[in-house]
């Protein structure tokens, strides 16, 4: 069972050629060295001095027949330069790693997403990055250790069960556990030389759109990038009762007889939205539709291999991975989306943003070093949103939310199977970022439904996430009555006051 299971889809770039996991490929790219596991896509493309490789895959939504050798073509003869490069790659999607080179620069960078991750050392040491923080410290010269300073291992630990950080916990920042080692987040790219990452997105205001505008070319982009997805792979769609599942099964319209859709029955309870609705809308629209039962046990030498190929990996979708994905259906590709950057998730922009507030959402109340990380995160993204008039709430809610904890579940599933999302685009993000506020509001997203309404109207006719406990039913009566948001609101104030209260009360000890 260990033959191509440990380390699956990753890589490592190296300053030094190393010996690497048996079977892993290696390419020189001078002065550097490539490793990459054999089920992880790699494709070159030089001019002159230029080099482009791809580490993953790319699909192109004005031309659904390409494969990633032509696009990374196509990237390489659009970009004059490394400014060229980033704004050649926004209208694509995939999941991967581009590692740029020419005479000036050398640079590595991922998917809008990160979903496929990226870790480097920002000190002098053999390894420049690899796919995950354990894969790099386990080949690091010189030795990598873990951190040793009080604030960090007071927030690990606190925050860990057995020994390995909790699922239910949100990271925050780009530290790791390994002292010199950090996370690339989405809309960054290391420089290699310098072992520093840099902002590279957003590089100008959002443009603003029409809802009808911001309609029409996201639904046109989805449609096209499906069909790249379908035309390259067998793809699966999980549809659950959600809105970002909805919203990619009405842009699958024309390719129903190419996918295959399923949810996996983690509630053991037929009555739960996500079973029922899609149950009963597949049967409206006579499709099949697959539910898989998933049986909890798990071979004890795959949960092992599981368990150390990605750090923040836990036993919490094990049992899908295993019984699902793995012994199933490991010759698909599960397409899953996340659209929330096209909703407030963390709500609307506030007037005064602080720290707190930012750590707050994901979670935590107090801490020294959540609090410093928080502050370091809020005076470099406030610039930034000022500059392109993006809400710096869903812009932390990408980078730090999405970019830490939202990456896990892909990098979990890659010893089983490949993952993408078909909405993991710069051009997708731009269009659903210059709608009005009014319409993106995360408890009355009126863009998505109009997406949906565009595509495949009929959809429309089963409801969205609709309330199923008790919880959820006193949340949306007051939605319903407008009071939810001002509720929240009034939470977090009272939260921040203590903070503020506790925090002055400390000091003066």
């Amino acid at each position: 069972m260990e033959h191509g299971l440990e380390f699956r889809r990753q890589f490592i770039l190296t300053q030094t050629p190393l010996p690497p996991p048996a079977g892993w490929m290696s390419l020189q790219i001078d002065p550097y060295y490539l490793y990459a596991h054999p089920d992880l896509e790699v494709h070159r493309e030089r001019a002159g001095a230029r080099s482009l490789v791809l580490i993953g895959c790319l699909f192109d939504p004005d031309g659904p027949e390409k494969g990633n050798a032509d696009i990374v073509k196509d990237l390489l003869t659009a970009s004059a330069g490394l400014r060229g490069l980033f704004a050649s790659i926004k209208r694509y999607a995939g999941r991967y790693e581009l590692l740029y080179q020419d005479e000036q620069d050398a640079v590595i960078l991922h998917d809008a997403l990160a979903l496929r991750e990226i870790y480097y050392v920002s000190g002098d040491n053999r390894i420049v990055c690899g796919s995950q923080p354990n894969l790099v410290a386990k080949y690091a010269n010189p030795e990598i250790r873990p951190r040793a300073d009080v604030d960090f291992l007071k927030f690990y630990e606190s925050h860990s069960r057995d020994s390995r950080w909790d699922p239910r916990c949100k990271w925050i920042g780009d530290e790791t556990y390994y002292a010199g080692v950090k996370h690339l987040l989405p809309n960054h790219y290391l420089d290699i030389n310098k072992r520093q990452a840099l902002r590279y997105w957003p590089d100008k205001p959002i443009s603003r759109l029409s809802l009808d505008e911001a309609v029409s070319r996201s639904a046109d982009f989805l449609q096209n990038i499906l069909q790249a997805m379908a035309f390259r792979h067998k793809i699966m769609i999980a549809v659950t009762a959600g809105t970002d599942s909805r919203t990619i099964l009405a842009a699958s319209r024309n390719i129903t007889d190419n996918v295959y859709y399923y949810i996996n029955n983690l509630y053991s309870n037929d009555r739960h939205p996500d079973i029922f609705v899609p149950k009963r809308m597949f049967e409206g629209i006579g499709i099949p539709f697959h539910i898989h039962e998933v049986p909890k046990g798990v071979d004890e030498n795959f949960r092992r291999i599981f368990l150390n190929n990605a750090f923040f990996a836990s036993d919490r979708i094990l049992p899908t991975i295993y019984n699902v994905y793995y012994k199933k259906l490991s010759d698909y590709v599960n397409v899953l989306g996340i659209g929330e950057i096209g909703r407030t998730r963390y709500g609307k922009e506030p007037k005064r943003l602080n720290g707190f507030r930012l750590f707050y959402r994901l979670g935590y109340r107090s801490g020294r070093y959540v609090a410093r990380i928080a502050e370091e995160i809020r005076a470099e993204l406030s610039p930034v949103c000022r500059s392109s008039g993006i809400n710096p709430m869903t812009l932390f809610y990408w980078e730090h939310t999405l970019g830490n904890w939202g990456v896990t579940g892909n990098s979990e599933s890659d010893i089983a199977i490949e993952e993408i999302n078909p909405y993991d685009s710069h051009q997708l993000y731009e269009i659903f970022l210059g709608v009005d506020a009014r319409f993106v509001k995360y408890t009355r997203p009126v863009f998505f439904k109009e997406l949906i309404r565009r595509m495949w109207p009929e959809l429309l006719e089963w409801p969205i996430n609709p309330p199923f406990t008790i919880r959820d039913k006193s949340a949306a009566v007051l939605k319903m009555t407008g009071l939810f948001e001002p509720l929240k609101e009034l939470k977090y104030r009272l939260h921040h006051f203590k903070y503020l209260a506790n925090t002055k009360r400390a000091r003066r000890k």
